[in-house]
């Protein structure tokens, strides 16, 4: 990385720190944040967005979706009812104590708020970050894609076929990438060492890294749900999209805007970052870009006092 990129990161970093340092919540309202995870994702990697809103003095959560944060055999078990499930109690709990609650989500996880926001009244705006209608850039499974409809009719077939993911692992971060390798390597070492026969107990698994084939169909599943839906959802919506994304095009961001039936909607493109838009080299700038969406949100839906008019 050049001498002169690194002074522009730092440079990105520190403009949309102070931005959003000087954003701030209306006082009258208590408003809510649910931060969804992508498809094979963890809730970690939400974190500086969490942090953010946290700090405006958002009330957060950022569920573990079903299926997620053990091994493969745990996520084929599920499907996206079960996601939305997940969500869905999180949100019922923030609703109870919170006026207004934004709900977003990163790739698969940027879907399933618009299924809430149809639900549930308490949903005031929604973000959607690199929306995942199909992966097809050039480091996806989009070549596959094509077949997964036979899933349908030989479903067990899911469990075997299987799309690894590769560097740069969705982020620009060479740093980040230095990491996720690193790591890769050493996990990889221990294991071969353990066997693979008994590695239960073990840090690493191959499966870390795939994404099967029965997953992938189940977002195929969730995406035509959600193109049916979308025009019934009139709630304000924010999108945000790399250009230079390296799993799922601009074309998701478009077809979604294209989709929604609000009236108040925006997609900000970006540079210099790739699809993990909550982790990469603009992180900052994503995380102004929530936070002013929410102070946004929130000054819409401030409740005004009653006017005493006395005789």
């Amino acid at each position: 990385m050049s001498t002169t990129l690194k002074e522009e990161i730092r440079a990105n970093r520190k403009e949309f720190i102070d931005k959003t340092a000087a954003l701030k919540l209306p006082a009258d309202i208590k408003v809510g944040a649910l931060l969804i995870h992508g498809l094979t994702g963890m809730p970690n990697e939400m974190k500086p967005i969490e942090r953010v809103l946290q700090e405006l003095g958002c009330t957060v959560s950022v569920p573990m979706l079903a299926g997620h944060g053990a091994g493969q055999k745990e996520l084929l078990a599920t499907g996206w009812r079960d996601w939305l499930a997940t969500a869905r109690t999180a949100l019922n709990e923030l609703s109870e104590t919170c006026d207004a609650v934004v709900v977003g989500g990163l790739s698969m996880g940027g879907l399933l708020p618009i299924l809430l926001a149809l639900e549930n009244p308490k949903v005031k705006g929604i973000v959607a970050l690199s929306p995942t209608i199909k992966y097809d850039s050039k480091n996806s499974s989009n070549p596959f894609q094509v077949l997964l409809p036979l899933l349908d009719l030989f479903p067990v077939l899911g469990k075997y076929f299987y799309w690894t993911e590769e560097p740069p692992f969705g982020l620009k971060d060479e740093r980040l990438q230095r990491q996720i390798m690193k790591q890769l390597e050493a996990l990889k070492t221990s294991y071969k060492k353990v066997g693979s026969e008994d590695h239960s107990g073990h840090d690493f698994n191959p499966e870390q890294f795939r994404t099967y084939a029965g997953s992938l169909r189940e977002i195929q599943r969730l995406v035509s749900v959600i193109e049916k839906q979308a025009p019934k959802c009139k709630c304000p919506t924010l999108i945000i999209q790399s250009v230079e994304d390296t799993i799922t095009t601009k074309w998701n961001a478009e077809t979604l805007y294209s989709w929604l039936g609000s009236e108040d909607k925006e997609i900000k493109f970006l540079e210099g970052c790739d699809h993990v838009l909550t982790m990469d080299l603009k992180k900052e700038e994503v995380a102004y870009y929530y936070a002013e969406f929410v102070c946004k949100i929130a000054a819409k839906n401030v409740v005004p006092e009653p006017v005493h008019v006395y005789a």
